[in-house]
């Protein structure tokens, strides 16, 4: 729905391909959310405050992104869509992550994981990349590295190359700052080494 308006940025967060776009694009969605009769269908509303609060997410609005997420969530719960309840929950726990609440942002992570692997296999590798993400920024980097292996493998089975491009990109990224981790530990264990007293 706003897919084309978003892209990522150097530390695979979401942010607008277009900001002035995808500002006017939240806001047609929120005047027809405004507009849904109340007896409509709660269905739509779910879809229309998914895409408001990924929306403001992306454009750094985190208090509106959560309040449009929960809501979502919320309905998609009270309508039995599974599914849409992973789906969403992943992205509230981005809303959440980006706004540096990473405590939030786990349970909501595991929670949506656990529910993917029971109920909806296909939507696994989405749980996966969400979650190593997190654990990336929060400097799991082994464990963030594990999780995307594990996305990897299930992209590839998919045989999306978008996705399998998107993934590799955070493999990419987990590695190279293992890297930059063990070379700064080595680093910083030289001068540890020679700078004390002499002992023989």
């Amino acid at each position: 729905m706003l897919g084309h308006l978003i892209t990522h940025d150097d530390n695979l967060r979401m942010v607008p391909s277009d900001r002035d776009e995808l500002t006017t694009a939240v806001g047609r969605l929120h005047e027809e959310l405004r507009a849904l009769p109340e007896e409509s269908d709660p269905a739509r509303a779910r879809v229309l405050t998914r895409w408001i609060g990924i929306g403001r997410m992306c454009l750094g609005h985190h208090e509106e992104a959560r309040a449009f997420l929960r809501q979502s969530l919320d309905l998609a719960a009270a309508i039995g869509n599974t599914r849409a309840v992973v789906a969403t929950g992943l992205n509230l726990g981005d809303a959440h992550r980006y706004a540096g609440d990473a405590q939030t942002a786990d349970a909501l992570y595991r929670s949506a994981l656990n529910t993917a692997r029971s109920r909806h296999p296909e939507l696994v590798d989405f749980a996966l990349q969400h979650t190593g993400k997190h654990l990336m920024e929060r400097g799991d980097l082994v464990d963030a590295q594990a999780h995307f292996q594990e996305a990897l493998r299930l992209r590839i089975a998919k045989g999306d190359a978008g996705l399998i491009e998107s993934t590799q990109a955070a493999l990419d990224r987990a590695t190279l700052l293992i890297g930059q981790a063990d070379a700064s530990a080595a680093g910083s264990a030289v001068p540890r080494r020679w700078s004390g007293p002499a002992t023989y």
